[in-house]
C-alpha cells in the first residue's frame, strides 16, 4: 500500500477530513515517507502522525507578528536564529517531531537527520506556539511536557489567538524547574533574551470581536 492511498498527502485530501487535527497510527518510517511529499503540516508523537488543521488568518497574523517582533530586536545578533514552522524540532527522548509556530536557536543549529536530505533541529532555545481551538488541548497536555525536556530550551511561550493572553514558561537556573507567568493586558510585556516584547505588538491587526474558528 502506498503512502498516497494510506495517508492523505494532498491539501484537498486533508480538507476533506474536516477541521481540527487528525491522529493516525503510524510507524516512524511511514511518517517520514509522508513528510517528504505532504502538502500540509504534519507532526509525529506517540507513534501517531498528527495531521494539522489549516491555519486561520488570525493565527498566521500572530505568527507573523512574533517573527517581526523578534527580528526587530535580534536582527543584528548573529548568535540568534529565528525560524518559522517550516523548520521542525526533534526530540530524541520522545521520538517526537514538531513544527512549532516559531522557534529561536542560539549559536549553530544542531541538526538531526530524519532521512537523507531531511533534517530537524535538536537545540531550540525559545519555542512559540499560537493556540487555537483545535490545538489548544494538545499544545498544553502533550507538547508542553516534551518541550520542557529539551535540554536547550530556556523559554516556552504560548500565545492565545482568541483573546489577549500569553503564558510564558522560563527555565530556572538551568534546572528542571520552570517559572510560569501569564499576561493578559495589551500594554504588558515579557522578556525574551532580556528584551521586552509587548502583547500589543503580537496582537497587531487582530480583531478579537470576530470568533476564532
Amino acid at each position: 500500500m502506498t503512502v498516497e492511498t494510506k495517508f492523505p498527502g494532498t491539501l484537498q485530501e486533508r480538507l476533506e477530513l474536516g477541521p481540527g487535527i487528525v491522529r493516525l497510527p503510524a510507524s516512524w518510517v511511514e511518517y517520514v515517507d509522508l513528510l517528504q511529499e505532504c502538502e500540509y503540516q504534519i507532526e509525529y508523537e506517540n507513534q501517531h502522525i498528527i495531521l494539522m488543521s489549516i491555519a486561520t488568518n488570525p493565527h498566521e497574523a500572530i505568527v507573523s507578528n512574533i517573527i517581526i517582533a523578534l527580528g526587530r530586536y535580534f536582527q543584528d545578533d548573529d548568535n540568534l536564529l529565528i525560524l518559522s514552522s517550516n523548520r521542525h524540532v526533534f526530540s530524541k527522548e520522545f521520538k517526537a517531531d514538531y513544527a512549532p509556530d516559531a522557534h529561536v536557536v542560539k549559536g549553530k543549529p544542531v541538526e538531526h537527520t530524519l532521512r537523507e536530505g531531511l533534517t530537524a533541529n535538536l537545540n531550540p532555545r525559545i519555542v512559540f506556539e499560537v493556540l487555537s481551538p483545535s490545538t489548544r488541548e494538545r499544545d498544553w497536555n502533550e507538547k508542553l511536557p516534551v518541550y520542557k525536556k529539551f535540554p536547550s530550551v530556556q523559554q516556552i511561550i504560548y500565545v492565545e489567538q482568541s483573546r489577549p493572553f500569553v503564558s510564558v514558561y522560563t527555565r530556572m537556573d538551568n534546572s528542571e524547574r520552570w517559572e510560569n507567568v501569564d499576561y493578559d493586558k495589551m500594554e504588558q510585556a515579557f522578556l525574551v533574551e532580556g528584551k521586552p516584547v509587548l502583547l500589543k505588538d503580537l496582537y497587531r491587526k487582530i480583531d478579537f470581536a470576530k470568533p476564532v474558528q
